[in-house]
């Protein structure tokens, strides 16, 4: 697999999609005690949701050493997970080195689940979601599944 940037831009996007709810935890160890960590890891989906953010990590972590952008990208994620344009920028620096390691990209993409891609709509612990729009090119799965009380309304689903 030789990835093109696009491709490498994706695989980017999608590690700090998963990445992003974990990195406050995962950038500071003592927080995985927390009751906030609990909560967040309390269901299967969140368990499963954590080892693949944690082993997303152990790699990039491996194999990018003390990378002063990548760490400090991580760290303006894990101050605000949601911030979008945090998100952005680890995502564009990953790319940037996924580029020059395509090896870490091979791996990235395996521990993602591979090239068939994957879109979740999850709401859980009476949460609610709405107005959502998933766009996919090429072969994979798109879910919605709410659980627990919770609801999901307007999502759109888009395969191109």
């Amino acid at each position: 697999m030789n990835p093109d940037i696009n491709q490498l831009a994706q695989i980017a996007a999608a590690a700090t999609t998963s990445l992003a709810p974990f990195l406050p935890f995962i950038m500071d160890a003592a927080k995985t005690t927390g009751q906030k960590f609990l909560e967040t890891v309390q269901t299967e989906a969140g368990k499963l949701a954590w080892e693949k953010a944690k082993g997303l990590w152990d790699k990039i972590a491996e194999r990018t050493g003390q990378d002063p952008k990548v760490k400090g990208a991580a760290m303006m994620v894990s101050a605000d997970p949601e911030d979008a344009s945090s998100q952005e920028m680890l995502a564009r620096v990953l790319s940037i080195r996924l580029k020059d390691d395509p090896m870490l990209a091979q791996d990235l993409l395996k521990l993602l689940g591979g090239p068939d891609a994957i879109q979740e709509v999850t709401a859980d612990r009476i949460s609610w979601v709405e107005n959502i729009t998933q766009e996919m090119e090429g072969t994979g799965k798109q879910t919605v599944r709410a659980s627990d009380g919770s609801i999901i309304r307007g999502v759109t689903q888009i395969k191109k």
